[in-house]
Parts: structure tokens; sequence; C-alpha cells
């Protein structure tokens, strides 16, 4: 599978932040794991049968496969609390990343209709490692999207590592935190789940209960995930 324009250009925004953050995993040399990581992550992405007109989320899953690439690169491997620090801290340690999840409204019409599309355009995947999801919008301000495959869960699952799988998923609610929205979500197909249901609440309409609910959940999924809680 080709990586794409996007694909590569986000691994050349984020290969600094990979560097910086490594160590969290007990790295001494990052440049020398970085360089077996890609080789792992070149081989698999060869591997993988490009995607057809359904398929969505294509980034997300070459995330997946970066992720499994430095797990394996590993040794000894980190529990899923490392995992996952090490995972939020990449992500958010580009001050241009963050900036871009600070910005982008997930609550925006064209967003939300974006959303939806893809959500439709899923329903004709072929791929092994994809998405399906369909968006039911409540009120301008809440719309949920339930996933009934999850491309990363797939992949990581055949590769024997299903159980790091979590480490990813964190990454939603840390995203609401630093956009504007609340993320709440009851399931993960990651975590024995029939779907994953990801719920979307613009936080300037919230009510209490739902803060409370999206705090709760984000427990309740660390602690299906076999995670820890500071």
């Amino acid at each position: 599978m080709k990586e794409g324009f996007v694909i590569a250009a986000s691994w050349k925004l984020l290969k600094g932040s990979m560097y910086a953050t490594l160590p969290i995993l007990g790295v001494e040399d990052p440049r020398a794991f970085y360089k077996k990581a890609r080789a792992i992550y070149r081989r698999e992405m060869a591997r993988l049968p490009e995607y057809g007109e359904g398929d969505v989320l294509k980034l997300n899953l070459a995330q997946a496969v970066m992720l499994g690439a430095i797990y394996e690169t590993c040794d000894p491997k980190p529990n899923i609390d490392t995992l996952t620090r090490f995972y939020h801290e990449f992500l958010t340690h580009s001050r241009a990343l963050r900036r871009a999840m600070a910005k982008r409204d997930m609550l925006a019409p064209r967003e939300v209709k974006r959303q939806v599309d893809i959500g439709e355009r899923s329903q004709g995947a072929t791929h092994p490692f994809t998405w399906q999801f369909t968006v039911d919008v409540e009120d301008e301000n809440r719309f949920t999207a339930t996933f009934t495959r999850c491309g990363i869960y797939d992949y990581l699952k055949s590769r024997g590592m299903a159980h790091i799988v979590p480490a990813m998923c964190a990454i939603d609610y840390d995203m609401g935190e630093i956009s504007n929205h609340l993320f709440l979500r009851d399931h993960t197909l990651a975590t024995g789940g029939v779907v994953c249901d990801c719920h979307y609440v613009r936080k300037s309409a919230a009510t209490q209960e739902e803060w409370e609910k999206s705090q709760g959940d984000r427990r309740r999924e660390a602690l299906r995930g076999g995670r820890t809680l500071e």
C-alpha cells in the first residue's frame, strides 16, 4: 500500500516528536531505533493491498502500522500505560499539530457533513483493514459516529498486538481536551464491544452530566484496556 503525499508528509512532520518522545519507552538511541522501526513500517505497508473506493481513514491505518512497528522494535516491550503515555506525548509534542488539533471544529456543519459522507462511503469498504461506520446527528452541538469495523484493531490483531490498541484509542479523549468538543464512548471493539460508539458534544453546549460522563467513560475505557489511572 502506497503512503501517498499526506501520510509521507505526516511522518516527516512528526519525526522530531518521535526522537523527543522515544526515551519514554526506554530507548537510548532514538535515531537508530527509528531507523529499525521505519524499516518494519515500510515492510508492513508494502505487504498491504491498496485501498479501494469505499475504504476510509488510510492515515489512521498508517499510524497503526507505525505503532505496531515501534512495539515490535522495543526490547523489552513496554506495558500499556507506558505505551499510552508515549503515544500521547508523540502526537502532542509538535506545536504545529497541537494548533491544528485545537483549530479543528468537529461540530462545524462542514465537518459534520464530511463525517456523514465518509461514513456513507465506508459502507462499500473492501480492504481487510479499514473502517465502516455511520453518523447520527442529534443537533448542531452533538453527533455520534458508530463504528462496526476498526482498521486499527483488525490490523494490530492480525499481528498479535490487539492488546496495544487502547493506547491509540486514548488519543480520542486527548483530542477532545485540546479541541472544542467533549468525547464520550461507552464501548470499543478493541475491548470486547460490539461497536465503537463515539459521541461528540460541543463544550459550550455540554451539560454537567455530559462533562462528568466524558471523564467517567475515559476512566472506564482505561480500565477495560488494562491501564492504570494516574
